[in-house]
């Protein structure tokens, strides 16, 4: 199972039970629509730093992109498909 496919089992099981990690809530927040870090840390009530933090892990993880585009000094992410 190729980890895109095993993290998005992680957030549905865990998603019923209401026990997603922060990194599982980013990565679910970033699937709703791209942003940047300030527009992912806006929408989910959480610091900049703990938002930075996880998507600069799921970068490394290849989970998420960016999209090519800026947003001021920012860069747009993206679930990769």
């Amino acid at each position: 199972m190729n980890l895109l496919k095993k993290i998005w089992s992680n957030i549905k099981k865990n998603s019923q039970t209401h026990q997603l990690t922060r990194r599982q809530q980013v990565f679910k927040e970033l699937s709703r629509g791209p942003g940047t870090a300030r527009q992912v840390s806006d929408r989910m009530g959480l610091r900049l730093s703990i938002v930075r933090t996880y998507l600069s892990t799921l970068h490394r993880q290849k989970l998420i992109e960016s999209t090519g585009d800026m947003n001021g000094k920012e860069q747009v992410w993206r679930v990769k498909e």
